[in-house]
């Protein structure tokens, strides 16, 4: 039952994502500075909703976008303890994260491509904290 309603939080929020006004022509992979501003603009236009339950269990607690670094962390605390998650849950949120980035907007598959991280870490109730990593392989793309 909880496991569903988190799968419900993390689509929502990856729908949250989807609704940024994306121009598909911002992002050339040539020019990392246009991930950037993809990403600040993404981090901007969510800004509003930190601390909004996504739902029952979940609080999404903001975006950090580290252009140096090249990374995009989704940041969220769950009302979960780390007795409720196991491997196989992991995995399932791990397959799904990748999925909703991979899909969601070619930008982001793209980004991921050259050397982007787009993650989420999740805060457990119990203090202890799951960081999950969109992976795209071409294959998969």
């Amino acid at each position: 039952m909880r496991v569903d309603c988190l799968a419900a939080a993390l689509l929502i929020l990856g729908a949250g994502v989807g609704a940024t006004a994306i121009d598909a022509h911002e992002t050339d992979p040539l020019q990392p500075e246009h991930y950037c501003q993809l990403f600040s603009k993404v981090r901007d236009n969510l800004s509003g909703t930190v601390g909004a339950k996504v739902d029952p269990l979940t609080r999404f607690s903001g975006i950090e976008v580290m252009c140096d670094q090249k990374a995009m962390v989704f940041r969220q605390q769950i009302e979960l303890r780390s007795r409720d998650v196991d491997k196989s849950w992991v995995a399932q949120r791990s397959l799904h994260w990748s999925k909703t980035y991979r899909t969601r907007h070619p930008a982001f598959a793209q980004a991921i491509r050259n050397g982007w991280t787009i993650s989420t870490v999740l805060s457990l109730s119990d203090g202890q904290s799951l960081h999950i990593v969109a992976a795209c392989h071409d294959a998969d793309a």
